[in-house]
């Protein structure tokens, strides 16, 4: 019960957010440069750094904004977790970055390893990066970042398998 009342004051809330409301950045668009961001690993370790993962390496990212309260994000999370894999196997130069926005380590972590995430994920814990750097107000949210740091494509709302494919294949992957 507590998950779906935050779910649901995230999503009316965050909605109700005009540009310029404090807390809330421009929603970054196709064209845009990927803005940069550290943030805390989910399960320990180095610290996630998107440039240092993406363009400081000269490697487009699928960039994926998730929290395991999010219905939406529970059915597409398994289908990036094993695209990312997939595309580890096969030498793509793709590079999976995953954020978490607000959830407790106790909730993220079983999430992350059920759903099979073997890539970088970052903790959100109070939606800086996700509102005030990215301008977002609801998961999930996937953006697609070229090697040069330009975002190029973005998914409002859960990845398909088709177009997950489509936009693998543009960022220089496979795709399945």
């Amino acid at each position: 019960l507590a998950a779906v009342l935050a779910f649901f004051l995230f999503v009316v809330l965050g909605t109700s957010s005009s540009p310029g409301t404090p807390g809330s950045g421009p929603v970054v668009g196709v064209g845009d440069p990927a803005p940069g961001f550290v943030l805390p690993s989910v399960t320990g370790g180095a610290p996630v750094d998107l440039h240092a993962l993406g363009v400081d390496r000269h490697r487009p990212v699928v960039l994926n904004f998730f929290a395991s309260w999010c219905t939406p994000c529970r059915q597409e999370t398994p289908l990036l977790a094993e695209a990312a894999r997939s595309e580890a196997a096969r030498g793509s130069p793709v590079q999976f970055v995953g954020v978490d926005g607000a959830d407790p380590p106790a909730d993220a972590v079983p999430f992350i390893q059920g759903a099979g995430i073997t890539y970088p994920v970052g903790r959100d814990a109070v939606f800086h990066v996700t509102q005030a750097v990215y301008g977002l107000s609801g998961e999930p949210n996937t953006f697609y970042i070229d090697a040069h740091g330009m975002v190029v494509g973005r998914t409002v709302g859960p990845v398909t398998q088709a177009g997950l494919d489509r936009w693998l294949r543009r960022l220089g992957g496979a795709g399945s």
